[in-house]
C-alpha cells in the first residue's frame, strides 16, 4: 500500500486524532510529527521503503501533497508559508494550514 492509500484509508482518523490535537495555525511539519508518532511503525515502513537520498524529504513531500489534495476532506487551507527547520537543522519554506472550523467560528461569533 502506498502512503497516499494509507492516508485516504485513514482520512478521518487523521481529522480526528491528528489535526484536531494540533493548534489553529499548524504547519506541515506539525502535522508530520503528530502522524509519526501516532503511526511510528507505518511511518518507519514509508521510510524504508524510500531509503536512499533525501529519504525524509520524499515522504514527507508525499504526505504535504496529500494534505493539498484532501484540504476539504480534512477541514483545513492553505494559509502561508513560512522558514522553518526540518528534523535535520535544514531550513526550508513550510506550508501553515489553518483548521477551517476554527477559523469559521472565529468569524461568525
Amino acid at each position: 500500500m502506498t502512503i497516499h492509500q494509507f492516508l485516504e484509508q485513514n482520512t478521518e482518523l487523521l481529522r480526528n486524532e491528528i489535526i484536531s490535537e494540533l493548534e489553529s495555525d499548524f504547519t506541515t511539519l506539525d502535522f508530520i510529527k503528530k502522524f509519526a508518532r501516532k503511526f511510528e511503525w507505518e511511518y518507519i515502513n514509508y521510510l524504508y521503503r524510500n531509503l536512499g537520498n533525501n529519504t525524509f524529504n520524499k515522504v514527507h513531500s508525499q504526505i504535504a501533497k496529500f494534505l493539498t489534495e484532501n484540504e476539504p476532506l480534512l477541514d483545513i487551507r492553505k494559509k502561508r508559508k513560512v522558514m522553518n527547520s526540518d528534523v535535520f537543522g535544514v531550513t526550508d519554506e513550510i506550508q501553515v494550514w489553518e483548521k477551517k472550523k476554527d477559523f469559521f467560528k472565529e468569524f461568525y461569533y
